[in-house]
């Protein structure tokens, strides 16, 4: 790149990430989260009283219903005067249908918390929102290293057969598959390097989780994400710049997937987000688990 080219491509990852934080920081977004309850089969108090199940945000119903959960179906009951709106209409009872296979979840909303079924693997659990969190006013931003072209490198994609369904861990210490559709291969400080690569869904992208030297000392310990842009003929854009954390580093009621041993890199990649936190046990010893 020339100096133009670079002050311009800096420009471009400053926006990328602004972008992220503005997600981030958003009614919905991860730091939104107040809860995660898991499933199996029986009845949920479900409400803001101690004792209920699913404990929902001190400003909602002292029993909002109950939620019954069966063969990986749910069913909410209302039991409240205060309105229940799912998916933005009233109702006193309602099957809610789960996030799985890329699907969007029945939302469940009273005031300004809302819940719906998260499946993940062969787990089901309810993830609880709040918009007026006060993790979204008290977030003071992301650490980035500086932008450095170096880290922004060609490649190309080489598919399998066939999707390979990987086992891997979760953050929760449940098992999901990561499904590989190939290897995503290119040089990087005078390597030849490659990580799996998944098919997530959204045209011209592909995913990756990895884990790189810099883990545990300047970049979150678990893992980071990776989108992987997509050109013709299977070549590829691999920009570490974007490297970014999962959600497990933002809140404590997330599910994200440890990367599979393929995906830990040896070389450290002093790029994209940062990770220094002020409590380095916020989730025990689960960072130090790695995919079986």
């Amino acid at each position: 790149m020339n100096n133009q080219d670079i002050t311009a491509y800096r420009a471009e990852v400053d926006a990328w990430r602004q972008q992220r934080e503005a997600a981030l920081r958003a009614p919905d977004g991860w730091l939104s989260l107040t809860g995660l309850f898991m499933l199996k089969e029986g009845d949920y108090r479900v409400g803001s009283h101690p004792e209920s199940q699913i404990l929902l945000p001190a400003e909602t119903p002292d029993h909002l219903g109950t939620l019954t959960f069966n063969k990986g179906k749910a069913h909410l009951s209302v039991a409240t005067a205060t309105p229940v709106l799912v998916d933005g209409k009233p109702v006193q009872e309602a099957d809610l249908v789960d996030n799985g296979d890329r699907k969007h979840p029945s939302l469940v909303r009273v005031g300004t918390v809302s819940f719906f079924v998260h499946k993940f693997g062969d787990e089901y659990a309810i993830r609880v929102k709040d918009s007026a969190n006060p993790a979204i006013d008290a977030f003071a931003g992301c650490e980035w290293f500086p932008v450095k072209p170096e880290y922004r490198v060609q490649g190309r994609l080489t598919r399998h057969d066939a999707p390979r369904a990987i086992a891997i861990k979760t953050i929760v210490d449940t098992d999901m598959a990561y499904e590989s559709v190939g290897n995503v291969e290119f040089d990087l400080q005078g390597q030849s390097l490659s990580l799996l690569a998944r098919d997530y869904g959204v045209p011209n992208q592909l995913s990756v989780v990895f884990r790189d030297a810099t883990a545990g000392l300047q970049t979150y310990a678990v893992a980071r994400f990776l989108t992987v842009e997509m050109e013709r003929d299977d070549n590829v854009v691999v920009d570490f710049n974007k490297a970014y954390n999962p959600p497990c580093s933002f809140s404590p009621y997330a599910t994200c997937p440890l990367p599979p041993r393929e995906n830990i890199l040896s070389v450290a990649i002093e790029a994209g987000e940062r990770y220094t936190p002020e409590d380095t046990t916020l989730h025990g010893t689960q960072h130090e688990k790695t995919s079986a």
